[in-house]
């Protein structure tokens, strides 16, 4: 499948090949302990070979249209991902899932990175309203759909089961076309 490349400034959103796994797994063992406190699937990811995995399986939804995973690339760095965790094509809505490393946190390039997938979600992939899902707790996570104007339409209660083992609750923010647009 064709690499799928995004720009806005000097940061690039590039969809993951094979060849770029060991980047990828040197960049969540580095940040292990930070991303891995909201996002479980971090301590089951303990080699190249688990990345190899996962960027099968990225490009697979790709294929099949279910979702769309991107690195983020910094001055030709991997510093972080962005995805379209989930595309329905139907319903014409997605949900946006990010992590970047804590060097880079503070600099603006989650946000600026969300706002170039937001664009291309609603104008080349035709979406009518895009999600982001944030958990209780993850103040940085949260401030990003706030900035960029997404409307917080709701809390869903003890959904997101956390590295502590604990459940917390995720604030559900949600952006429709319309409303982007203007």
């Amino acid at each position: 499948m064709e690499e799928l490349l995004l720009k806005i400034q000097d940061i690039e959103l590039k969809t993951f090949s094979s060849d770029e796994a060991s980047k990828l797994y040197q960049l969540i063992d580095k940040n292990r302990v930070q991303i891995g406190e909201w996002l479980l699937w971090v301590d089951k990811t303990n080699s190249v070979e688990d990345v190899e995995k996962l960027i099968e399986e990225y490009n697979g939804r790709r294929e099949r249209g279910e979702g769309m995973n991107f690195g983020i690339w910094y001055q030709a760095n991997l510093i972080g991902y962005i995805s379209f965790a989930s595309i329905d094509k139907t319903r014409r809505t997605a949900g946006i899932a990010y992590w970047l490393d804590n060097e880079y946190q503070g600099k603006g390039i989650i946000t600026k990175s969300c706002k170039n997938l937001v664009e291309y979600g609603f104008n080349e992939l035709n979406l009518n309203r895009i999600e982001i899902s944030c958990a209780e707790g993850n103040d940085k996570s949260r401030a990003i759909p706030q900035r960029l104007g997404f409307k917080e339409e709701g809390i869903i209660r003890e959904s997101e089961l956390i590295r502590s083992g604990k459940l917390v609750d995720n604030h559900l923010y949600a952006l429709l076309k319309q409303d982007w647009e203007k």
